[in-house]
């Protein structure tokens, strides 16, 4: 999946929930703060691995990055 720019990923964010706090959709809003908070970090941890050299490190970093995202429930 190509990377947003974070500029515009976080505008994009800041007006889907601004639509929905005026809704009275506050937890609706916060869920999709987190999530977007998950994503930027598994994004992160990710980045992380394909800059280390050491495998073990590659490792833990791509476990990392798949905890930092779980699959719905």
């Amino acid at each position: 999946m190509p990377c947003m720019d974070p500029h515009d990923r976080a505008t994009s964010v800041w007006y889907r929930i601004a639509g929905l706090i005026s809704r009275k959709q506050k937890d609706l809003a916060v869920s999709i703060i987190a999530a977007e908070i998950r994503s930027a970090q598994q994004e992160a941890l990710r980045n992380a691995a394909d800059r280390v050299s050491e495998p073990g490190a590659k490792t833990i970093l791509h476990e990392l990055a798949r905890r930092a995202n779980p699959p719905p429930t």
